[in-house]
C-alpha cells in the first residue's frame, strides 16, 4: 500500500497550485438498514449518526471539520443550536417529524479532505426525507452506495434509475457501490445486484464486499476514499493547468508591447511566477506513482475477506461448473437489446418494434436434448437426478409411456395431453406377411369396458365405420383366431401364441386394419408437483399401461440444470410397445444433441447395435457431432472395468464391425451414475453436462447467436445511417433534436462495439 499512502500524500501538496477550493462531498445512500450511519460513523472515528435496527435518519446529517464540536439543526423556521454530542444525539433520538437538515462540525481527520452526508433510506415512508436524499444524491461529488447482503431490491432499483438519469453528465466511476456482508456471503446476491446495475447505468459497474462491522475494512475503505479524493485533486489540478496555459501565451502577447522597463518586469514577473509553478505542477503530476494495479489489489483484499465463502462453499460453485456458456450468451444479448429498447434518448430513431421481436425471438429460442436408448439403461433416472427428485416412473423394465419434454420453469408443474381420439393398428405389415399387434388389442379391451369411451370406429374395406362395443368385441376375437398359433388355436382359457398372416389370407377375411376411438373426457391436465397428492396421480397417470392414450408430458422444474435446454425423455427403442417410437426418432433427428445411454452391465449386446443403426443410419451433414455416449450404472463397475468399458465403446464406435453403422471419429463417451447422481454423490453427471453445454454451443448455438447478433448489427447500422442522412441533408433541425441525435449516434457506435465483443466471446468459447 506504499504507492497509494505516496499518492495520496503527493496529492496533498499540489493544493497549493489548485488554489482553494469547496471540498468535494461524499455521500452514503442505500436502504434503511443497509449499515449506512454505523458506515459513517467508523469513517468519523465517532458514534454520532444514529444507528438501530428501525429507520433512524430521518434528515439530511452533514459533517464538516473544525477544530471542536458545533451543531445546528434547520427546518423551515425551526432552528436547534447543539454545543456538546450528548444533546444532539437525544434531540435525534426523540424528534418527533422528519426532514430538515443536521450541520455538524467536528475535529475528524477525513473531514479535512471531504464533507459526509448520511441520509435516510430510499425507501423511507416520509416523502421529504426522500426527496432530500435525491438532492443529496444530485449534488454528490461522490457517492457510496451501500446494498443489504440479500442484493439490490426495488426500491434500490428505482432509485438508482432515477441516479443514473440524474448523473449521466457526471463521471459514473466516482459512484462505488458496496454489498454489506455481516455474515457469510456465498456470492449470489452479489452476482444478481451486478447483473441489475450493468442494466441500469448501461456500462460495466464494479460492486465490492464489505463487512462494516470489521475494522480492517473500515481501515482500507478509509483508504479507499483518500485514494479516489486524492485522484479528484490531480483532475482539478489538470483543469487549472490547462486554463492556465490557454491564458500564458495571450498574457506574453500583450507583455511583449510594453515599452517602459519596469513596468513591463512588473507586468512580467507574475507571468513568470505562474509559468514556474505551471512546471513544477506537471512534474508533480509526472512523479506522481500509478495507482490503478494497488487500488485494485486494495479491493480485492476487501473482496477476499468477505466472499471467502464463495471458494469453499459447493452451494455458491454449483452453477459455475456448467452455466458458462449458453446462459450467459443469451442474458448478454438480450441485456444489450433491452438496454436499446428502454433507452430515452433512442425513442423515435430506432425500430423498436423489429428490436422487440428479436429479443421475443432469443428469449423464446431452447435448445432440445434428446435421450435414446433402450428401456432400462436409466434415461429416467438420469432426469429425476437432474430435477434432483423422483418424479418419473423408473424400474427394471419400460415405464417411459410417451415422449416427455423437460423445461424450466419457476414452479413444478407437469401437464399431461390426453387426446380425444386414439387410433390404434389390429395388424401391420412386415416384409409381405402380417403382424398381429397384441400389445394394442389387449389395451382396446381393456377400454371397451371404459364408460369414458364415446364413440367406436372400426376401418373395414378402405374406410372408417362407426361400431358398437359388442360388434368391435366380435371382430377383435376374429382377427384373434386368424393370427392364433398351434395348439393355442381356439382355445379362449390358454395363453394365445399369434403367427404372421399372408396379405393374400388377410384380404379374405374383412378384418378391421386398425380402430379409432374417441373418449369423453380429454384435453390437457395439469399437475402440481409440489403437492404430493398430485405428483402422486402424476405417476399414475404417466405409468406404461397408459402409454397409448397419452399424446403427450410436459414437465417444468426450477432446477438449474435444466436451463441448458429442454430435456426429452423417450420410451426405450427395444421396448416392446413402440406406439412412440417414430415421433422419438423424429426427435433425435431433430434435436440438438443427443444423449445415447447404454447400460455398463449388458454393453454394446445386439439390441444396441440395432437401436444404434435406428438412430444414427439418417445421416445428416455434421450430425455426429451431437452425440454423445452416455454409459450408466457405472457405479457397478470397479475403476478398472469401467477403463474397458470405456474403451471398448469408444473402439467399436470409431471402428464399427459393421459397414451399416456409420463410424464416429473421436466418440464423445462418458460414464455416469443416474441413481449416484439422484442422491448427489456422483460427478459425472456434472462433468457431462458442462461437455453437453459446450458442444450445443459449439454445434449450434454459435450458429443461432451469431445469425441474431448480425442482424441486430444491421439494425443499428441502418439506424445510424439514417440519422446520419437526416444530419447532413436538413437544415431545419432543431438544436435541441440535432444534440439527441448526436448521443443516439454515439450510443449506437458503443453498442455495435458491443456486439462485437459478444461475437467474439463466443467465437472464442465456441474455439476452446
Amino acid at each position: 500500500m506504499n504507492a497509494l499512502n505516496n499518492f495520496i500524500a503527493r496529492s496533498e501538496t499540489i493544493k497549493e497550485f489548485v488554489g482553494p477550493e469547496l471540498k468535494p462531498s461524499v455521500v452514503i445512500l442505500g436502504s434503511f438498514n443497509s449499515g449506512k450511519s454505523t458506515l459513517l460513523n467508523s469513517l468519523l472515528g465517532d458514534n454520532i449518526s444514529p444507528v438501530g435496527t428501525l429507520p433512524t435518519t430521518d434528515c439530511l446529517l452533514y459533517f464538516d471539520y473544525a477544530d471542536s464540536f458545533s451543531a445546528s439543526y434547520t427546518n423551515g423556521r425551526d432552528k436547534c443550536l447543539f454545543t456538546d454530542r450528548d444533546s444532539l444525539i437525544s434531540f435525534l433520538e426523540r424528534r418527533p417529524h422528519s426532514g430538515g437538515r443536521v450541520e455538524i462540525k467536528l475535529p475528524s481527520p477525513i473531514l479535512r479532505k471531504c464533507r459526509l452526508f448520511d441520509t435516510p433510506g430510499i425507501d423511507a415512508s416520509s416523502r421529504e426525507s426522500i426527496h432530500l436524499t435525491e438532492q443529496a444524491a444530485g449534488d454528490a461529488t461522490r457517492i457510496i452506495y451501500l446494498f443489504h447482503q440479500r442484493g439490490i431490491e426495488n426500491f434500490s432499483r428505482l432509485f438508482l434509475y432515477k441516479l443514473a438519469s440524474s448523473w449521466k453528465n457526471k463521471n459514473m466511476e466516482n459512484i462505488s457501490f458496496w454489498l454489506n456482508c455481516t455474515r457469510d456471503c456465498e456470492g449470489t446476491s452479489l452476482e444478481n445486484t451486478r447483473v441489475e446495475l450493468r442494466k441500469i447505468f448501461l456500462m460495466k459497474v464494479r460492486l465490492n464486499a464489505i463487512n462494516i462491522l470489521n475494522q480492517e475494512n473500515i481501515r482500507q475503505i478509509r483508504l479507499f476514499i483518500d485514494v479516489e479524493l486524492a485522484r479528484d485533486n490531480f483532475n482539478s489540478l489538470a483543469k487549472k493547468l490547462k486554463e492556465f496555459d490557454s491564458e500564458l501565451p495571450a498574457r506574453l502577447i500583450k507583455i511583449s508591447k510594453i515599452k517602459d522597463d519596469s513596468f513591463f518586469l512588473s507586468e512580467f514577473w507574475p507571468v513568470y511566477e505562474t509559468a514556474k509553478k505551471l512546471f513544477n505542477a506537471i512534474q508533480s503530476i509526472h512523479s506522481a506513482p500509478l495507482i490503478a494495479k494497488e487500488t485494485e489489489e486494495l479491493l480485492s483484499s476487501i473482496n477476499s475477506t468477505n466472499l471467502l465463502a464463495l471458494e469453499s462453499n459447493p452451494i455458491g460453485q454449483k452453477n459455475n461448473l456448467i452455466m458458462t456458456s449458453i446462459k450467459e450468451s443469451k442474458e448478454l444479448v438480450l441485456e444489450l437489446i433491452d438496454d436499446l429498447l428502454n433507452n430515452n434518448e433512442l425513442r423515435g430513431l430506432l425500430e423498436h418494434s423489429t428490436l422487440r421481436n428479436l429479443y421475443n425471438e432469443i428469449d423464446q429460442k431452447r435448445f432440445t436434448v434428446a435421450a435414446a436408448g433402450g428401456f432400462s439403461t436409466g434415461k429416467s433416472t438420469f432426469f429425476n437426478a437432474l430435477m434432483k427428485e423422483k418424479l418419473l416412473p423408473t424400474g427394471s423394465g419400460p415405464t417411459t409411456s410417451s415422449i416427455t419434454r423437460i423445461s424450466y420453469g419457476n414452479s413444478k408443474i407437469a401437464s399431461v395431453m390426453l387426446p380425444m381420439q386414439v387410433t390404434l393398428p389390429i395388424y401391420e405389415s412386415a416384409g409381405g406377411t402380417n403382424l398381429l399387434c397384441h400389445n394394442e388389442l389387449n389395451t382396446i379391451e381393456k377400454w371397451l369396458t371404459d364408460e369414458n369411451i364415446i364413440n367406436l370406429e372400426a376401418f373395414l374395406e378402405g374406410h372408417f365405420r362407426q361400431v358398437d362395443r359388442q360388434e368391435l368385441t366380435a371382430l377383435i376375437n376374429q382377427s384373434k383366431d386368424l393370427f392364433a398359433a398351434g395348439s393355442f388355436a381356439g382355445n379362449n382359457r390358454a395363453p394365445v401364441v399369434f403367427k404372421p398372416v399372408s396379405n393374400r389370407l388377410i384380404s379374405r377375411k374383412k378384418l378391421p386394419q386398425k380402430v379409432r376411438i374417441t373418449f369423453k373426457n380429454s384435453g390437457l391436465q395439469e399437475f402440481h408437483l409440489s403437492s404430493p397428492a398430485s405428483a402422486n396421480k402424476f405417476r399414475e397417470l404417466i405409468n406404461a399401461e397408459n402409454a397409448f392414450r397419452i399424446a403427450d408430458i410436459n414437465i417444468q422444474h426450477p432446477s438449474d440444470f435444466l436451463k441448458i435446454a429442454d430435456f426429452i425423455d423417450t420410451p426405450g427403442l427395444d421396448s416392446i410397445q413402440q406406439h412412440h417410437c417414430h415421433e422419438a426418432l423424429n426427435s433425435f433427428q431433430l434435436c440438438d444433441a443427443c444423449l445415447i445411454f447404454l447400460n455398463a452391465r449388458h454393453i454394446l449386446h445386439d439390441m444396441d447395435r440395432e437401436n444404434l443403426k435406428l438412430i444414427l443410419l439418417p445421416k445428416l451433414p455434421g450430425n455426429l457431432n451431437k452425440f454423445f455416449f452416455v454409459i450408466n450404472f457405472s457405479d457397478t463397475l470397479t475403476p478398472a472395468q469401467r477403463e474397458i468399458v470405456a474403451n471398448y465403446v469408444r473402439r467399436n464406435l470409431s471402428n464399427p464391425p459393421t459397414s451399416v453403422i456409420q463410424a464416429i471419429p473421436r466418440p464423445k463417451v462418458f460414464l455416469i451414475s443416474a441413481l449416484g447422481g439422484l442422491t448427489g454423490q456422483d460427478p459425472g453427471i456434472k462433468i457431462l453436462l458442462r461437455h453437453l453445454e459446450e458442444g450445443i454451443l459449439r454445434y449450434r448455438g454459435w450458429e443461432f447467436y451469431s445469425s441474431k447478433l448480425n442482424e441486430l448489427y444491421k439494425i443499428l447500422h441502418d439506424s445510424s445511417e439514417k440519422i446520419t442522412y437526416e444530419l447532413l441533408n436538413n437544415n431545419q433541425i432543431a438544436s435541441e433534436r440535432k444534440n439527441k441525435m448526436h448521443r443516439a449516434l454515439n450510443m449506437l457506435k458503443q453498442s455495435r462495439g458491443k456486439i462485437k465483443n459478444i461475437r467474439s466471446a463466443i467465437y472464442h468459447l465456441r474455439r476452446s
